[in-house]
This record gives structure tokens, sequence and C-alpha cells, in this order.
């Protein structure tokens, strides 16, 4: 019976699924423009928060027709490559903020309910036994009205935080893996990987440079830039692809592309890394480099997604290169979605580099030392490092931003993965 219930639920689930991520951006927009009247309702609770419903109604649809024509507007001027003001990118922030934090009043008013059930049915059973009449509410009701705006104002000074030094924030994180069929000759290689660079309104000139020579200082043998070097058909890649093409490593750089790369225009893309850089750029096909006398098999995906979201978790092309493959020797996949990565472990793949999720861009601690972000709600594979039956994937967080200028226990991040050969891994 359950099962049945599962059968029939699964296409529904899916269906609501692809209704929501194909609408995603007017949601967002709507539940942006709710939030928003939402917090002025609450600021000036004598004005706008004294308004009958109607009225409250049409204050929700004013701003929502502000932030689409805002929209439109900012959407021309970076289809005529003028740069976005400040003012506007400050309004974006505060709306955004406002959404957070409106989220967060919903949380807190359901722990409010549950409160008062929960102590109201205590003061059902204290009058049927004692006789007396115990009073919670004016205390609960203080109390949880200060932890709201305790949360609100940590949120706004988070998001404050996360809008200006987070958001410049670069880590570079070092990993040590022993890959199957690593031969001794690489221990200890060093492969860099770099993505969603996001060349466009949200990348300067200056940032690219130091995220370069970071690179660059780190003396990689290898450089795997896993997708989303261009942010979107605006983007200024003959500016910024010849700094990007400084970039030195002892066996060259290889990149692949993303869904921001096809939204920009995925030939034209491809062909200025070609023109103005010396990148191996794979789109569905295979190489190999020589390093220290033995093959590295790379593949390199071209964007497979079925959403702008979520990618695919199966693609043909893979299986075939992988049959090209002699069953000992190492295989590195390069996939800007992660979601493939349980057909690349199925089929033997060492070492997956992909990107995509930024790390959610906005991320919270968590209970069990985790940080919990919003990339969870589009791949089960969100962020740093996974392995599975001997495979490994990682998932980079990305040197770029994409909607809002915010990251929040998120920084950028360039990743070295270090090589070890599974002798030396044993005896370590």
């Amino acid at each position: 019976m359950r099962g049945n219930l599962a059968a029939v639920l699964q296409p529904i689930r899916a269906q609501a699924a692809n209704a929501f991520f194909a609408n995603f951006f007017r949601l967002l927009l709507a539940a942006v423009s709710i939030s928003q009247w939402v917090m002025l309702c609450r600021l000036l609770p004598r004005t706008a928060g004294s308004l009958p419903l109607p009225w409250n109604i049409a204050g929700a649809v004013a701003i929502y027709l502000f932030n689409r024509q805002l929209a439109i507007c900012t959407r021309r001027r970076q289809h005529d490559r003028n740069p976005v003001g400040a003012m506007p990118r400050l309004y974006y922030a505060i709306a955004f903020t406002c959404l957070v934090c409106v989220l967060s009043l919903l949380l807190t008013d359901a722990l409010w309910i549950t409160a008062k059930v929960f102590l109201g049915a205590i003061a059902v059973e204290a009058r049927s036994i004692h006789h007396t009449h115990p009073r919670f509410d004016s205390e609960l009701d203080t109390m949880f009205r200060w932890l709201a705006n305790a949360v609100m104002v940590g949120i706004a000074l988070s998001f404050a935080y996360g809008y200006t030094i987070g958001q410049r924030r670069l880590r570079v994180r070092q990993l040590h893996l022993p890959l199957r069929h690593c031969p001794p000759a690489w221990e200890g290689l060093r492969i860099l990987q770099l993505s969603d660079i996001h060349i466009g309104r949200n990348l300067e000139q200056g940032q690219l440079e130091r995220f370069v020579t970071r690179a660059n200082a780190l003396g990689p043998d290898l450089v795997c830039i896993s997708g989303d070097i261009a942010d979107s058909p605006t983007a200024d890649l003959e500016s910024f692809l010849p700094m990007l093409a400084r970039l030195r490593a002892t066996y060259g750089v290889i990149a692949v592309l993303g869904n921001h790369d096809h939204y920009a225009g995925a030939d034209q893309v491809e062909a200025a890394l070609r023109r103005l850089t010396p990148f191996r750029v794979l789109r569905d096909e295979q190489t190999t480099i020589e390093i220290r006398g033995q093959t590295l098999h790379v593949i390199g995906l071209d964007d497979h997604g079925r959403d702008w979201a979520r990618g695919k978790t199966s693609v043909p092309y893979l299986s075939a290169a992988m049959a090209r493959v002699p069953a000992d020797e190492p295989i590195l996949l390069l996939s800007h979605r992660p979601d493939v990565f349980p057909q690349a472990a199925e089929r033997g793949v060492a070492l997956t580099l992909s990107g995509h999720t930024h790390g959610g861009q906005i991320g919270v601690p968590w209970f069990d030392g985790r940080i919990r972000n919003l990339a969870e709600f589009m791949t089960d594979f969100d962020r740093g490092l996974f392995e599975r039956g001997g495979s490994y994937l990682y998932v980079n967080s990305g040197l770029g931003v994409t909607g809002q200028r915010i990251r929040l226990n998120t920084p950028r991040e360039i990743v070295v993965i270090c090589l070890r050969t599974a002798a030396v891994a044993l005896a370590a």
C-alpha cells in the first residue's frame, strides 16, 4: 500500500518540482515584494501596519510592480553594457534581506504558536487539578517579540557582513587524496581547480588579477576550470580572458562550460577561449595528458541540465567515453554540475571536479558542524568533498557570485588537490 502511494506521489512531486524551478524567479520576485511590505508594516505599525487588508494587498502589488520594472531596467542596462549603479545594488540587498527576515518571522511565529498550544494545555490541566489559573500569555508574547526582533537584527548584521567583507574573502583549500590507479610517479602531483568565475557585472578586473596571481603562487601542475567562466551575454570577455590566460601550470589548463556559459552563448564563449587563451576546452570530449611518463585520461562534459538549477544524473556521452579508457588507468572528469557523480563513481572515475552550486553562497553553521546552505535544495552534492566506492567528487564553491554580491560562511574558493598513491596513503 505504501509502495503504491509512493508510486502515485512520485510523478506529482516531480511535476511540482518542475513547475517550481520553471517559475522560480517569478515566485522569488513576488516573495521579495511581499516581504518588503511586511517589513514596512512592522517598521511603521501606526501607518502602514494599521491599514485594512485591501490596502495591504495593494501595497504589496505596488512594490511588486516597482520591482518588476526595476528588474527590466537593470536587464536593459546590462544588455547595453552599462554598469548597474550603487543605489540599485543597495536596494536589491535590502530587498533580499527583507525576504530572509520575513522567513525568520514565519519560523518564530510557528514556534510561538506551538508554545502557546503547549502551555495552554498545561494551563487547562492545572485548572482541572489545582483550580488555579496560570497566566503565560503576556510573558510568552513578550519573549517571542524580543526573540523575533533579535533574530532579524542578527540577520541584518550578518547580511551586511556578507555583502561587504564576506563576499571578498578567498579561501585556498588543499586536499590530499589517494586516487585509484594513481601511478607512483604522480605522488604529490598538484591539480588546482577553479570554478564559476562569472565574468560579468559582479566581477572586477582587479579581483580576477588577484585570483590568477594567487593560483599561480600555488605552483599547480594542472589547472582545471569547471564551468561558468562567463556570466551573461554582456560579459566583457575581450578584457577579462587575457587576464585569465595568465594562469600557469606545468601541464596546462583544461576548461569545460557551464549553464551560464550557455546562457552567454556557448559557441561564442568557446571561440573566445580558444582565441584569447591557450586553454583546452572540452565539450563532451575526451583527451589524454602525458604526466611523468604516465597517461591521465580527462573527460570534459558540456553542461547537461534539467533546468537552471538541477543537472542530469546520467549522461550517455560519459558511458561512451569510459568505454574507450583502459580499466587500469586513472580518469579525471570535469562536469560543471555535480549530479552526474553517481554515474561517474559507478563507472570507475577516480576524481570528478564540479562547481555550479557556489556552495549556496549563504551558509548557516549547524549543530553537526556542517554549513547548511541553499544549494541543498538543488542537489545532494552541495559543496566540498564526497566519496563513493573509492571515487571522489569535489564541488567547488567558486570564485564568482551570481544574483546577489553576497557570501556568508561561504568564501570564494581555490582548491588544490595533491595526489597520493595507494601505497603511500595506506602507509600514512
